[in-house]
């Protein structure tokens, strides 16, 4: 038996285990005092769901120890994909495999699943929750320059958030209070994109890391997609993916306007997002999930991250 560390998530530590039976991925998940997150159940229960209606985009799960936070899945071999490399056919690739996700009697099968993690069913909700997050960034203790600099960053994001609550209240009061209907609701990957996301030798690609997924807002997952950090999906794939999504979801004519209305609203959730690691809880994910981690390297990165989503923002709002 040979074990090797892989790349490590931001959740998690993940190894490559050799056996006389074959390669393996073990996953272990990260296991904090006051965190309610259940990343081993809900990600092995979405992955058991996603290979049935989705056979073959996922890694299959083989066994889980919940008591010590570790899960055995297939291992993919792959290549990590970046922006740049990004393909028409990829992104229908993403956009088929959400609206299998998706299909009418499949999600008859995941009523188990849970609601996702940051999930939100109206325009109203996607807001206030940012607002928490804001309100809880505004929360660091200022030990070193960069925490200085996040503090900065909260107040700005506070203003951001009250021009956007401003303005789209005022403009599109009709869906602003709107909560979707059950069958309006989707099975989200969260997270989705391909930062999570392995090119394999054939050229198909393999998603990855479903910790957060759930039942949540199509527009929302659209949005998110788009707004990604680490490997950014450009705009102009933006038509070609709501109009696939779109078809999986007659029942909302609005959804297209929708995922336009909270685009702006999740880069403002993604800035406060390159913010988590100011946060003691983020941050000790971070380092169980990486050990060598340089503090200060990562905060400045964060922080660059998160001026650059800022500076997309800004014209939206002007």
């Amino acid at each position: 038996i040979s074990v090797d560390n892989c790349s490590s998530g931001g959740n998690n530590r993940t190894y490559r285990v050799e056996t006389s039976d074959g390669v393996f991925a073990v996953k272990q998940y990260f296991d904090y005092p006051n965190d309610t997150q259940k990343r081993l159940e809900t990600e092995c229960d979405f992955l058991v769901y996603a290979a049935r209606v989705s056979p073959h985009v996922v890694p299959r799960v083989y066994s889980r120890d919940s008591q010590n936070g570790l899960a055995l899945h297939e291992f993919i071999e792959g290549r990590a994909i970046q922006s740049e490399d990004l393909t028409e056919h990829d992104i229908k690739q993403a956009a088929q495999f959400f609206c299998a996700l998706n299909e009418l009697q499949a999600k008859e099968r995941a009523k188990f699943l849970p609601i996702a993690s940051d999930a939100s069913f109206s325009i109203e909700d996607n807001l206030k929750r940012i607002e928490e997050r804001i309100r809880k960034l505004q929360c660091i203790v200022p030990k070193m320059e960069e925490d200085q600099e996040a503090l900065r960053f909260s107040q700005i994001f506070y203003k951001i958030w009250k021009q956007l609550f401003k303005k789209i209240h005022a403009t599109q009061l009709q869906i602003f209070h709107k909560h979707l209907k059950a069958e309006q609701r989707c099975i989200s990957p969260s997270d989705f994109g391909f930062h999570n996301a392995l090119r394999t030798i054939e050229g198909t690609v393999r998603f990855l890391d479903f910790e957060y997924a759930g039942w949540d807002d199509p527009a929302k997952m659209i949005a998110d997609f788009f707004t990604q950090l680490a490997v950014p999906v450009s705009v102009r794939f933006f038509e070609q993916f709501s109009a696939i999504v779109e078809m999986a979801f007659p029942t909302m004519p609005d959804l297209m306007m929708r995922a336009k209305l909270l685009y702006p609203v999740c880069q403002l959730k993604w800035c406060c997002i390159a913010l988590n690691v100011f946060l003691p809880i983020h941050l000790a994910r971070r380092q169980f999930a990486n050990s060598k981690l340089d503090l200060i390297e990562l905060k400045r990165a964060q922080l660059n991250k998160a001026e650059k989503l800022m500076q997309s923002l800004e014209g939206v709002l002007s």
